[in-house]
């Protein structure tokens, strides 16, 4: 098994609604389904994490060859940094 957590953190004082802040969170899980669909063609069990925290843990049910795993990892907060980017976020997706 394998699994990463992505976290997004940054400007605290931004102040996103309950409701900006599920849907931001909503359109993370689609940019994460669709990567890892992409690059590694095999099923990804994804979950929110706790409340008040935006991110996402990514669990494999058999782990990725390291290549694919890194290929993910790079992509996913690449496409995520785009995305906070282009909305005018000030939030940065991190590994963990």
């Amino acid at each position: 098994m394998s699994y990463f957590k992505v976290i997004v953190d940054g400007n605290s004082k931004q102040g996103l609604t309950e409701r900006e802040q599920l849907i931001l969170q909503n359109e993370m899980l689609h940019f994460s389904a669709m990567t890892n669909a992409i690059i590694t063609g095999t099923g990804v069990m994804l979950n929110p994490l706790d409340e008040g925290t935006i991110g996402i843990t990514f669990a494999y049910p058999e782990a990725l060859d390291a290549e694919k795993e890194v290929e993910v990892r790079e992509s996913i907060v690449k496409r995520l940094n785009s995305f906070f980017v282009m909305s005018n976020l000030e939030l940065n997706a991190v590994i963990t």
